[in-house]
């Protein structure tokens, strides 16, 4: 098998010939900068540009040179380069916005991320919010650019994900745009400005796949789609609201990708814990989910493979980088890759991948001992 049959069998509940592999081709499958910079000099590689795949978490989209380094089988498509962002120094803040109009600031001497602090809707009525005007669905990618990228990586052999989506995550951009305090609670106490406004997502994001599909859909086979559902201790929503508000919106998107790709498979990813949501994501066509978030409640990986892995794949769940990538020895990170693989790539449906991204604080040492243990369960 190559690169892209090993994961494509994968997802179809195949046994592959040996262990897919996934580091970098989703916005959280990756790794930040300082922990990319380090891992590169520790490799004894010389610095690189670096291309960012979400600015605020200062993700990281790796380059090829590392990508063949560890035997990578994905390789994201974007249709064009993330154009730079130049925060702007307020008081003691780096500040910038996106083209939504939200607004993400850091501390302008210290920590790592940028965190979201305006949210152009907050607090407004429903026609001001049915006034908004949304970024161009067509303007996210170029396609001459994504056709390009895809053929290239098609020729190589590698399984090309497409790496850009329309905003982020139906709910999560509702959330974005109102505030995550907004958006909870108008989805009780005005269920019919948040149905508006997801429903206006959701006529975007179709549109977007719409063109993205019909300029290059034969050549892609992921495209992911989020939406954070779960806390480490259970649901941001109920199932029952989820099921009545969001599920239906979701079965429209997944429907949607599907017609304009029949081939393509969905990549749902979700922090936290989502096993009450799992099976209404496989009757509404998800194919595969990330980033399998054992340390939530209730997110065993066993209970998870046994009820659940004949239906959908697991992309991730390959290591803990909250606590165990960043603080443990290097024996301890392959042991308890060993358990998790071992567990997960049962009878086919997994492709591995961390939990999320790896984090700053993550020793490189670290990384290329976890990378190094993945590469011994290929050989075998």
């Amino acid at each position: 098998m190559n690169h892209r049959e090993r994961v494509l069998a994968a997802l179809s509940h195949k046994e592959p010939d040996c262990l897919p592999f996934d580091f970098g081709s989703t916005p959280t499958s990756t790794i930040t900068r300082r922990a990319y910079t380090s891992l590169r000099h520790f490799l004894g590689l010389p610095q690189a540009p670096l291309e960012f795949f979400t600015f605020a978490a200062q993700s990281v989209v790796p380059d090829e040179e590392i990508l063949q380094h560890f035997g990578v089988d994905t390789r994201c498509v974007r249709g064009a380069s993330v154009a730079a962002v130049v925060p702007q120094r307020v008081g003691g803040y780096e500040e910038f916005s996106d083209v939504w109009g939200i607004r993400y600031r850091k501390p302008a001497d210290s920590g790592f991320y940028y965190d979201l602090f305006h949210h152009p809707l907050q607090g407004k009525d429903e026609q001001q919010i049915e006034a908004y005007v949304f970024p161009d669905p067509r303007s996210v990618v170029d396609a001459a650019v994504l056709n390009l990228q895809c053929a290239s990586v098609r020729e190589n052999g590698y399984a090309v994900v497409l790496g850009k989506t329309y905003g982020f995550g139906l709910l999560h951009t509702g959330a974005y745009l109102l505030g995550y305090e907004d958006l909870l609670s108008r989805m009780i106490l005005e269920p019919r400005v948040v149905e508006s406004l997801l429903e206006q997502i959701l006529n975007c994001k179709l549109e977007f796949y719409q063109h993205v599909l019909q300029c290059a859909g034969s050549n892609i086979d992921v495209v992911v789609e989020a939406d954070d559902l779960g806390t480490q201790r259970g649901p941001i929503i109920s199932p029952e609201l989820y099921r009545a508000m969001v599920k239906p919106l979701q079965a429209r998107l997944f429907d949607g990708i599907k017609k304009a790709a029949p081939h393509v498979k969905i990549l749902f990813h979700s922090d936290g814990a989502i096993r009450e949501f799992i099976a209404d994501l496989i009757e509404i066509g998800a194919d595969a989910v990330n980033p399998v978030q054992f340390s939530a409640h209730d997110m065993e990986p066993e209970r998870l493979k046994r009820e659940y892995g004949k239906d959908i794949a697991f992309w991730g769940g390959g290591i803990d980088t909250q606590n165990l990538l960043p603080n443990g020895d290097s024996d301890t990170i392959k042991r308890a890759a060993d358990k998790l693989i071992s567990v997960f790539s049962r009878d086919g449906g997994y492709i591995f991948a961390t939990v999320h991204n790896i984090q700053d604080d993550v020793p490189p040492e670290n990384v290329v001992a976890l990378f190094d243990q993945v590469g011994k369960w290929r050989r075998r």
